[in-house]
C-alpha cells in the first residue's frame, strides 16, 4: 500500500516536473486550457492524478483554476517578477550577512557540493533543484524564523519565475559565477560583501528574465 502511494507520488512529481518545464520553455502558452482527460491520455494516468498535478501547479504558480471552467496556464507579469525579486535580494542578502561570520567548514563543504553539481549540469530542471538548495541553505542557517517563513512564501512565488530564467541564454553561466564569488566571499568571513553579492545576484537574475520574457511570450 505504502510503496503504491510513493509509485504514485514519485509519477505525479514527475508529470508536473515535465508540464513546469513545458510552460517554462513556452512550449505552452499562458492562457492555455489543460484538459484534464487529454493529460490522462498523454501520461497514462487517471483523472484524479492530473487534478492533483494541476493543484500542485497551481500552487506553484504554474496553473490558474477556475472553479466549473478548469485549468489554464497562468499569465506572468513584469511587476510580479520585479517585486519578488527585490524583496529576495533584500531577505536572503540579509541571511548571508548574518551567517558569514559563524559559518562552518561543514557548511562550507556543502555549499561547496552544490557549486560542483551546478557546474556539472546544463539540465535546467537539475541546475534550478541546485539552485534552489544553495539559497535555501543559506537561509535556514540563519535561525531567523520570520526570514525564513518570509523567504519560503517568495521562493514559492519564484519557483514559476526561477525556471524560466535558465532557459535564457547564458543564464546559467553567468548564475555558476554569481554563486561562485558569493560562495568564496563567505569562504573568506567577508560578511558585507556576500550581502551585496547575494543582493546583486538576484538583481541580475530579475533583469536577464525579464529581458527573456518579453522576447519570448
Amino acid at each position: 500500500m505504502g510503496e503504491n502511494r510513493s509509485s504514485n507520488n514519485d509519477k505525479r512529481h514527475k508529470i508536473a516536473e515535465a508540464l513546469a518545464s513545458e510552460i517554462a520553455c513556452g512550449r505552452i502558452k499562458p492562457e492555455h486550457r489543460l484538459v484534464e482527460a487529454q493529460l490522462g491520455g498523454r501520461f497514462g494516468v487517471k483523472r484524479n492524478s492530473v487534478r492533483q498535478v494541476l493543484r500542485d501547479l497551481e500552487q506553484d504558480g504554474f496553473v490558474k483554476i477556475v472553479p466549473n471552467v478548469g485549468a489554464t496556464v497562468a499569465s506572468l507579469s513584469q511587476k510580479d517578477i520585479e517585486q519578488t525579486y527585490d524583496l529576495l535580494g533584500v531577505i536572503e542578502g540579509l541571511a548571508v550577512r548574518v551567517i558569514t561570520p559563524f559559518v562552518t567548514p561543514e557548511q562550507i563543504e556543502k555549499l561547496e557540493g552544490l557549486l560542483i553539481k551546478m557546474e556539472s549540469t546544463n539540465i535546467p530542471s537539475q541546475f534550478l533543484d541546485f539552485n534552489v538548495e544553495f539559497h535555501s541553505l543559506i537561509s535556514s542557517w540563519s535561525e531567523n524564523d520570520r526570514l525564513i517563513k518570509l523567504r519560503e512564501s517568495l521562493r514559492r512565488n519564484q519557483m514559476r519565475f526561477g525556471i524560466y530564467s535558465f532557459f535564457s541564454p547564458g543564464q546559467m553561466t553567468a548564475s555558476r559565477l554569481d554563486h561562485r564569488r558569493i560562495f568564496d566571499a563567505m569562504k573568506s568571513g567577508k560578511a558585507v560583501e556576500a550581502e551585496r553579492l547575494m543582493r546583486a545576484h538576484l538583481l541580475h537574475a530579475k533583469n536577464r528574465l525579464i529581458k527573456y520574457m518579453n522576447k519570448s511570450l
